[in-house]
């Protein structure tokens, strides 16, 4: 851990954050690109004992030489870097396309179908997904049509997906890729502007920059802001609806992440006029909630915790 920089310092509090740290086995989605190539890096600094799948698609045979090249290059990519990662817990899985594949929506039904198709209940299958992507994957959304959930739908952890690099910009993981002398191979399709993503990126939020500087950014913060002030909104809701004068119902306080435990557990303790408290006691009092006993009490804060089959109750 001594060794670690900031970015694997991140993933590891994302890891934590959602309660995935102590899992013991992962799925990594690897195209050979740089974004995959750096989750797969750090995976195996992070987690160097752990099962690690990495799952890779080929989109099958192209009549555009340019294209068969990459895809070719890519798979060999991957497959030169487990060859030379010395690491026997990891399980490398390939799938060439049979038929031809033409549009941004075949590749990905293609490529999550592949993916289910290898991932059993003990694996928590990671994609590389960045802030850039979120960004563009937010504004596609919105060009298409869609309500506030399904903007708010691409989370770093929805309890089947991770995406430990949803807070991470582009930028970073090219400075991290070259300072750790990683290989990744380019896709030429990025570089085309017949997909409306690549539009978007290319030309448009370019544009945009051109004609008012720092626009990106900007707008890339107002959205943000906005869907995180939706969830804080949505998750009082939800606090309201499972909480009394003074229990927390526990079926619900169970399947929130650790995140949300403890942001539940803060709301839990102000609404009881306790203010006085840390992080790091939040996170013990989440610990000990967090076992099977069907009953469980405990002192903390100077109150009486009872924990019953149903509710998390404070005296």
């Amino acid at each position: 851990m001594s060794n670690w920089g900031r970015l694997e310092h991140l993933v590891w509090n994302h890891l934590t954050e959602n309660g995935l740290q102590q899992n013991k086995s992962f799925a990594l989605c690897v195209s050979g690109g740089l974004d995959s190539m750096v989750l797969l890096q750090l995976f195996l600094r992070l987690k160097p004992t752990a099962q690690v799948k990495v799952l890779h698609y080929h989109h099958g045979d192209s009549a555009d030489a340019e294209i068969q090249e990459f895809r070719d290059q890519s798979l060999a990519c991957v497959n030169e870097f487990i060859r030379t990662c010395g690491k026997e817990n990891v399980k490398f899985l390939t799938e060439k396309s049979p038929v031809a594949l033409s549009s941004e929506e075949q590749f990905r039904d293609a490529r999550m179908a592949f993916f289910k198709k290898n991932v059993n209940s003990e694996d928590v299958l990671v994609t590389a997904h960045h802030l850039d992507d979120r960004f563009e994957t937010i504004l596609l959304k919105m060009i298409r049509g869609t309500s506030m959930d399904g903007v708010r739908s691409f989370q770093m952890w929805n309890g089947q997906i991770f995406r430990p690099l949803l807070e991470t910009a582009k930028a970073e993981l090219f400075e991290y890729a070259q300072s750790s002398a990683l290989k990744w191979v380019e896709d030429p399709t990025n570089d085309r502007s017949d997909y409306l993503r690549n539009w978007l990126r290319r030309e448009w939020l370019d544009e945009l920059d051109k004609k008012v500087p720092g626009g990106k950014s900007n707008l890339a913060r107002s959205l943000f802001k906005m869907i995180d002030d939706e969830d804080d909104r949505t998750f009082e809701e939800s606090f309201s609806a499972h909480t009394g004068a003074n229990w927390v119902d526990r079926q619900w306080f169970s399947l929130l992440s650790h995140h949300n435990q403890n942001r539940s557990l803060a709301l839990f303790l102000k609404k009881l006029q306790v203010y006085e408290f840390t992080a790091g006691q939040l996170e013990e009092i989440r610990k000990r909630l967090d076992k099977n006993q069907k009953e469980l009490t405990f002192e903390m804060l100077g109150r009486k915790w009872v924990i019953n089959a149903t509710q998390i109750v404070i005296e």
